[in-house]
């Protein structure tokens, strides 16, 4: 394994090198990580020495830009947090072979965007890299980063509580009761669910996990990656995200009777809690073949 990441290593170095004698970076720019559109990218600015052949400038321009935006969506897809103890770094370095699907998915990123500006015989080029994180949002593409991670595969971090939302007793008749701040309409079966932070701080990751705790202080997970069919993971992931309720309640994935819960609490292991009787309520709701956690119809907005 270190022999085959050094040999990465010097190989990316050397080539760093060589395109840099044609073309020179402009200056380093940070990647984005846009959860709500569901998408990692990355812009690099790279510039070429003036050759007296305008083509085959702007073209080294170009490419220059385009290594280089492809090393920063490297370096931004490397510190994407999987859960509160895993950054996808860490798996590339356990397992060659997510070191070798991330590797081939930032050289096939999607260019979204590309530009070259002049300054007199001089190019300027701009190049725009994305690779998505699901198959949700702007992304419809089969080797985004949910998909070459496997993460259907993956176990929950160790301080899942053991219990399930299936564990939580199921009245013989669901219940019509109204718990503060949890809105749905009981007529009918709900088609989604929405976990609203209410301005709590949470460290958005790929595999968030939700517990509640019952009576005698017990523990319950009640959505996690394990709550979800492995198809669903591979293709769109867990977990959606939105900046508020009404953008989350916008999004057609989630059907037209989404139960909205409040987040009582984010513990240290940013895990997020919610109350054990809206918990009851997502055990009822999702009774009765309408498991609408399975198909991964959840949301997390920050307000």
């Amino acid at each position: 394994m270190k022999y085959k990441l050094l040999t990465a290593t010097l190989l990316v170095i050397f080539f760093f090198f060589t395109f840099s004698m044609e073309a020179i970076p402009q200056g380093k720019k940070e990647g984005k990580i846009n959860w709500v559109e569901g998408y990692i990218s990355a812009i690099g600015t790279a510039t070429a020495t003036p050759s007296g052949n305008k083509v085959k400038d702007e073209l080294r321009a170009i490419k220059g830009a385009t290594i280089l935006g492809q090393r920063l969506l490297l370096e931004t897809v490397k510190g994407v947090k999987i859960d509160s103890q895993t950054k996808v770094e860490n798996m590339m370095v356990q397992e060659d072979v997510v070191n070798a699907r991330i590797e081939g998915t930032i050289e096939g990123a999607e260019i979204v965007k590309q530009n070259v500006r002049w300054e007199g015989d001089t190019p300027i080029a701009s190049v725009e890299v994305r690779i998505c994180l699901g198959g949700f949002g702007v992304c419809e593409s089969e080797s985004s980063l949910v998909n070459v991670l496997a993460l259907d595969q993956k176990n929950e971090q160790a301080n899942v509580p053991s219990r399930r939302l299936s564990d939580i007793a199921v009245k013989q008749e669901p219940t019509v009761q109204k718990v503060q701040d949890v809105i749905y309409d009981s007529s009918k079966p709900v088609t989604g669910i929405i976990f609203n932070l209410q301005g709590l701080f949470f460290e958005r990751v790929i595999l968030p996990v939700v517990i509640t705790v019952g009576d005698q202080n017990t523990p319950f997970t009640v959505y996690s990656v394990k709550s979800v069919e492995p198809q669903v993971i591979r293709t769109y992931g867990v977990v959606r995200y939105a900046d508020s309720v009404d953008q989350a309640s916008q999004n057609p994935h989630l059907g037209n009777n989404i139960i909205i819960v409040p987040v009582s609490g984010i513990i240290k292991e940013n895990i997020i809690m919610i109350g054990f009787d809206a918990a009851r309520i997502i055990r009822e709701t999702t009774s009765y073949g309408n498991d609408y956690l399975k198909s991964a119809k959840v949301i997390i907005t920050s307000k």
